[in-house]
């Protein structure tokens, strides 16, 4: 048996994509504050609502209660249900779908709000609230058609309710109040006016909805559109098994997003952003905040990344862009955000601990530890001990009793020819050169990543000083890299360096290598081994990006040993520098391992 009223599945609508990511986040987060929808007529705006009524999970209602109370959760019930619980420890609930809740233009206070029965009130000395728009919208959709249209005072109540998830009705000296949790989405054409800047503040995200431009795109809503209304339920099957799968995604970000932290790093790009653009609310602030946490959630991570930063600018902030009458409108782009981002940004100088001890030794690579302490690769040269003999033409010293038995054995006598010729190789103690590139850009304040990665630095230093090894000090932030100091013994300079060293700015990783490579393959009696320590986020590149740079720094990379520090922590690591030690056949250690 079919159902008799199918909805146009979500996933079948072309195109829109920050519309309909708008309306997930909500059905993340409600307390965002709703979402406001702008457009043209006839662009899908109450198309893509409706639907996404029909996509969310089944939820739990308690049985008889007017509010849609949640039969588990305290803070989402009524006073009558949560004495009802504390009394008998249950409630009786039903399994139900999220509805749409209409508002009408011509609605009025005690419509939205609800009333008190006052005749009960005296009659029965009880207080009995006559349930209102509000009730019935708690743990759904709140849908306003046109809401540039409805009385500025009924707005500014739905928006009050939405941010604080209560509703309180007060008549007649009596007060009462029920939860008011409900996904808001008002949808507007601005050819008929706009709403005023205090009420587009109020409103958490918003997003403008345009006819499609592509031909590929208009020519398929036409066919699924045909296809909808010649047969609803074969349409309806053919979209099945991606709603269940997003349906699936959408528990699943629910259940993340108690999880999901945001590091301090990037709520000083939220600020910074906003402080940017002259934004003159705080809700800005913490609508992106929330914004960024379910956006990684619904990305399947319980962490925030500077990309989930940018698309929370792109949905909340530019209807609170425009705060002036009268004031040019501002559109706000990706660039201008990227702009933003990218822009010099506030130096810090952080200091790291000299008392701590390495856990692993990262610097025993293709080296025979002397029982002096000097690390002493064994390198070929004019001097040092004489090991064996090899065929030369030109040799620089011959081996004498080689060139004699290849002699004898060849000819019978001794009858010495220059084909006979041996050459001495000799083995001594080669030097050894730790290049350290230190990544000092402003990700790695993030959890303080910095000040690990200078202790760590301090702790090689002081560990080749120890060995009596050279060590060359290379810093990289904003777009280029900095050698601190060049190959060198004198460590109380390289010190000083460190402690002074200040962070911020963006990450020229693939530069800095670059850097590192050209210092190596000038100390050619040396064998250098460069230890990169960073988080690995390169977006500065030689270039055009990171796998071009690393093709074009593969031909640099000739008899260079490579140590990769990760800065991030093993489940947090975005996989840039296992790859970069996976190409030069390095090593690669994380942080957490090494302090």
């Amino acid at each position: 048996m079919r159902h008799k009223f199918v909805i146009f599945p979500f996933t079948a609508i072309v195109g829109q994509k920050l519309i309909k990511k708008a309306l997930l986040i909500n059905a993340m987060d409600p307390t965002i504050g709703g979402v406001l929808v702008k457009g043209d007529k006839g662009t899908g705006k109450s198309t893509v609502v409706r639907a996404l009524a029909d996509l969310l999970p089944k939820i739990k209602i308690v049985s008889g209660c007017p509010f849609n109370c949640h039969p588990e959760d305290l803070k989402l019930m009524c006073k009558s249900c949560q004495e009802l619980y504390e009394k008998d420890g249950h409630l009786p609930w039903i399994e139900g779908k999220m509805e749409i809740v209409d508002m009408p233009l011509s609605a009025t206070e005690d419509m939205v709000i609800g009333t008190i029965n006052i005749k009960k009130a005296l009659e029965k000395a009880i207080k009995v609230l006559e349930p209102g728009i509000l009730a019935r919208a708690n743990r759904n959709i709140l849908y306003i058609d046109e809401v540039n249209l409805l009385d500025d005072h009924l707005v500014n109540i739905l928006l009050d309710s939405a941010a604080m998830g209560i509703n309180i009705v007060e008549r007649e000296g009596i007060s009462l109040y029920h939860p008011s949790r409900f996904i808001l989405v008002g949808t507007m054409n601005p050819e008929e006016g706009e709403l005023r800047p205090q009420i587009l503040d109020r409103f958490g995200l918003s997003v403008e909805v345009k006819a499609l431009h592509s031909k590929e795109d208009r020519l398929k809503v036409i066919e699924h559109r045909r296809e909808f209304d010649s047969d609803p339920w074969k349409f309806e099957k053919k979209f099945n098994e991606e709603q269940l799968s997003l349906k699936e995604s959408i528990v699943n970000a629910r259940a993340i997003l108690p999880q999901v932290s945001i590091p301090r790093e990037l709520l000083e790009k939220i600020v910074e952003i906003t402080a940017s653009l002259r934004i003159r609310t705080h809700r800005a602030d913490i609508v992106m905040e929330k914004t960024a946490r379910a956006l990684s959630a619904l990305d399947g991570r319980n962490y925030v990344t500077e990309k989930d930063i940018k698309e929370a600018a792109l949905l909340a902030l530019p209807h609170r862009m425009r705060q002036q009458p009268f004031e040019k409108e501002e559109k706000l782009t990706k660039e201008k955000i990227e702009t933003i981002l990218q822009s010099k940004t506030k130096e810090e100088v952080f200091d790291f601990d000299k008392d701590s001890n390495i856990k692993k030794n990262i610097l025993d690579i293709n080296t025979a530890v002397s029982s002096q302490g000097k690390d002493f690769p064994k390198t070929e040269g004019e001097k040092g001990c004489y090991i064996k003999a090899r065929e030369s033409k030109n040799p620089k010293s011959i081996a004498i009793d080689a060139t004699i038995r290849k002699t004898i054995k060849e000819t019978g006598k001794l009858k010495i020819l220059p084909e006979h010729l041996m050459e001495k190789i000799r083995a001594g103690k080669g030097k050894t050169l730790y290049i350290i590139l230190l990544d000092s850009s402003s990700s790695m304040r993030a959890e303080r990543k910095i000040r690990f990665a200078k202790t760590l630095t301090w702790l090689l230093l002081r560990q080749s000083y120890k060995k009596k090894n050279k060590v060359s000090l290379v810093t990289f932030r904003e777009d280029n890299a900095q050698i601190l100091a060049p190959p060198t013994t004198d460590f109380i300079k390289i010190e000083e360096a460190l402690e002074k060293l200040p962070t911020g700015g963006k990450t020229p990783l693939t530069l800095a290598l670059f850097e590192a490579f050209k210092i190596a393959n000038k100390e050619t009696k040396a064998l250098p081994t460069i230890i990169l320590i960073s988080d690995g986020k390169c977006n500065v590149f030689i270039k055009n990006n990171l796998e071009e740079d690393i093709k074009f720094l593969s031909a640099s990379a000739i008899n260079i040993n490579l140590v990769a520090v990760n800065t991030e922590i093993r489940n947090r690591s975005i996989g840039v520098l296992e790859d970069i030690a996976k190409t030069f056949n390095g090593s690669h250690f994380y942080l957490e391992d090494v302090l």
